[in-house]
């Protein structure tokens, strides 16, 4: 098992990508595109809405690699207060 794993080690690039060549040609990073909508926080004080709400808003500052500012902000305009009509 561990010589075909050295074997697969192998074949991977090593170094910087725009200087190694590999058997794949050119190497690029693997990134995903994801995105979500986090709703407005409507207020609600119920355990399981705030839970759920907090969890959401902690994958997408997760996703999104935001700094500690720019989770303040984005959590303060998600959960500021409508203004109705």
């Amino acid at each position: 098992m561990m010589d075909n794993f050295a074997q697969i080690l192998q074949w991977l690039p090593m170094g910087d990508a725009s200087t190694s060549s590999s058997y794949f040609g050119s190497v690029t990073p693997f990134k995903v595109e994801f995105n979500f909508d986090i709703p407005i926080f409507e207020g609600q004080i119920h355990a399981d809405v705030v839970d759920k709400w907090l969890n959401l808003i902690e994958e997408y500052f997760y996703v999104h690699d935001f700094s500690n500012r720019e989770k303040i902000t984005f959590a303060l305009l998600k959960a500021a207060p409508h203004v109705k009509d």
